[in-house]
């Protein structure tokens, strides 16, 4: 069995590198961004539509992660007090592996901790956007998890 995570990320225009640069630092495997500007690309990317692909696996939790994309910005869907407001266009959403469940706590927990470390930019992790587990708000990063021992 499985269970999904969302990432609602700030803005139409999130920053692609600090996410995966955040992505690389936690270890993953398969790993894709398209999202990301490269420098040499610049010239293409106004004449191309590229493919929206975010996308890999936790090296050591066994989750994989991909990216979705609203077709219209809209305001966060996840349920509870997070203080946070802003519009959302992009989520991540992460396939959790139930059998290496704490191994992804700490997956999760090191990546959004480097991400808030690289980036102002704001987020809300929920679980299938009832319980809020995390948020990076203009406050701070507070993360709602029990580490596992």
């Amino acid at each position: 069995m499985a269970l999904d995570m969302f990432l609602e990320i700030e803005g139409c225009n999130p920053d692609w590198n600090a996410l995966e640069n955040a992505m690389i630092s936690t270890g993953v495997e398969n790993f894709e961004n398209t999202m990301a500007i490269k420098e040499e690309n610049k010239f293409l990317s106004k004449h191309l539509i590229k493919e929206v692909k975010f996308r890999g696996d936790f090296a050591k939790s066994h989750s994989l992660f991909y990216v979705c994309k609203s077709e219209n910005s809209h305001d966060i869907i996840s349920e509870g007090n997070h203080n946070c407001d802003f519009k959302v266009q992009y989520t991540i959403v992460f396939r959790v592996n139930n059998a290496y469940y704490d191994e992804f706590v700490k997956d999760i927990h090191n990546f959004l901790r480097t991400l808030a470390g690289l980036s102002s930019m704001q987020f809300v992790l929920s679980f299938q956007y009832e319980e809020v587990r995390a948020i990076r708000n203009k406050v701070g990063f507070e993360f709602f998890w029990n580490m596992p021992k």
